[in-house]
C-alpha cells in the first residue's frame, strides 16, 4: 500500500520552545575534567555556597518561586558532592516550596524516592529521580497556567548555579577555566523572559535586582568562544550571584 502523504510543515503554526531548566551539573563535570576535583572538594563547595530557606516564612508566590529555583540548584550540587544530609534537606525544602505553589502531593512522590536512594548511596538513581521531580514540578506549574513562575524558577536556579561555578573558577582561576562561565545567549534569553513578566512581578525588589544584574552579567560573559574572562570579571560574577541569592533566601 502506498504510504499516506504527510501534511506539509506550516511555519505559521510553529512555536518557540520555552527555556528549559538549566542545570549547573554540566559545568561541574567540565570543571572536573580540568581541575580533578574530588567529592570532598565539591562537598566543601556545597557547604560554603548552599543556603537553607525557612519555608514557613514564605507567602508571596514570587518569593516562593525564586527560593524554589535556588534550592533546585542546591539539590543538584548536593548530588555532585554526594552529600546525603544536604540532599535530604534540599529535597524536603523543594517539596515544601512546590506545595506552596499548588503542586499536589501525588506530583511530589519522587521527592521521597530521591531521599530513599540518597540514603542508600545510589547516586545515579538520585540524579535521575531529582531530574524527574523537577520535570513533574514544572509540568504542574505550566498546567496551572502561570508561566511567570517558570521564568522565576529558571532564573533563580541559574543564578545559584553561577554562584557555585564562579566560586570554583575564582578559586582555581585560569583563562581556560573561566570559559566555563561563558553563556551570553542564555543570559540574554532569561533577561527577556523576566522583562516580559507583569509589572507587579518584574518591578518587585528581588526580580528587579535580578533583571539589572542579568544585564551586568551579560557584559562579562559575552566573550568569543575561544575567549576568556579576566579574574576581576569572575570576582564580579561571584559577588553579583552571591548578593542575589542572599536576597532571595533572606525572607
Amino acid at each position: 500500500m502506498p504510504a499516506q502523504d504527510k501534511a506539509g510543515f506550516d511555519p505559521t503554526k510553529a512555536e518557540i520552545a520555552p527555556i528549559g531548566l538549566p542545570s549547573p551539573y554540566d559545568k561541574f563535570l567540565g570543571l572536573d575534567q580540568v581541575l580533578n576535583l574530588t567529592y570532598e572538594d565539591w562537598k566543601a563547595v556545597y557547604g560554603e555556597i548552599a543556603r537553607d530557606v525557612d519555608v514557613a516564612k514564605y507567602s508571596d508566590e514570587t518569593d516562593i518561586a525564586l527560593a524554589l529555583g535556588t534550592k533546585i540548584a542546591d539539590g543538584v550540587m548536593s548530588i555532585k558532592a554526594r552529600d546525603v544530609q544536604g540532599l535530604n534537606d534540599c529535597s524536603k525544602q523543594i517539596e515544601d516550596l512546590a506545595k506552596k505553589l499548588g503542586v499536589k502531593d501525588e506530583e511530589m512522590s519522587r521527592a521521597k524516592t530521591v531521599r530513599a536512594h540518597a540514603n542508600k548511596g545510589e547516586w545515579l538513581q538520585v540524579f535521575m529521580e531529582l531530574g524527574f521531580l523537577q520535570t513533574d514540578i514544572m509540568k504542574s506549574l505550566r498546567a496551572q497556567g502561570n508561566a511567570s513562575r517558570r521564568s522565576l524558577i529558571i532564573s533563580a536556579g541559574w543564578m545559584q548555579g553561577l554562584h557555585y561555578t564562579a566560586y570554583v573558577v575564582k578559586k582555581h582561576y585560569s583563562a581556560a577555566v573561566s570559559n566555563y562561565l561563558r553563556e551570553p545567549l542564555l543570559v540574554e534569553a532569561m533577561k527577556k523572559d523576566l522583562q516580559s513578566l507583569p509589572p507587579a512581578i518584574k518591578d518587585s525588589s528581588k526580580v528587579a535586582t535580578i533583571i539589572t544584574e542579568m544585564g551586568n552579567i551579560y557584559t562579562i560573559v559575552n566573550i568569543p568562544i575561544e575567549g576568556s574572562i579576566p579574574k576581576e570579571g569572575v570576582e564580579k560574577l561571584l559577588d553579583a550571584s552571591k548578593a542575589i541569592v542572599e536576597k532571595i533566601v533572606s525572607n
